[in-house]
């Protein structure tokens, strides 16, 4: 799908743009396999929740898409809708959070083949997101 490539493309890009110690080598997910991948996956179900939060405020049906699949897990509208805001919040709180050294690798939680972001990385991140939203 013509979605995935550009999102392809433009995450071969985050290495270059990215810290030192923040580095994606390619999108991972379930589980994530770094901390830029883990922040990603993160933000992405925050905003999904934010969205589906805000499309039952509205007489809009959850379970029609147009670009995503419909499912029986996940609300498809919800999908299609946070795509929007992805580069928008999620990964504009990414950048400032890593730049601004926000988030550090101790706020990760690494095994061997997973990396997640820990209570206190939690706490930091969704207090960041939050921030924008307040303001609306």
């Amino acid at each position: 799908m013509w979605k995935d490539r550009i999102r392809s493309h433009y995450y071969d890009k985050l290495d270059l743009i990215l810290p030192d110690g923040f580095k994606m080598e390619g999108r991972s997910r379930r589980p994530p396999e770094n901390m830029v991948n883990a922040l990603i996956s993160f933000g992405n179900s925050m905003i999904y929740s934010t969205v589906l939060t805000e499309i039952y405020n509205t007489q809009l049906n959850p379970t029609i898409s147009y670009l995503h699949e419909p499912s029986e897990r996940r609300y498809s509208l919800a999908l299609d809708l946070s795509e929007i805001f992805k580069p928008i919040l999620v990964d504009r709180l990414i950048f400032y959070l890593v730049n601004k050294k926000m988030l550090r690798e101790e706020d990760f939680e690494k095994d061997l083949n997973y990396c997640l972001l820990n209570e206190k990385g939690r706490k930091t991140f969704i207090k960041e997101y939050d921030e924008p939203l307040r303001k609306l």
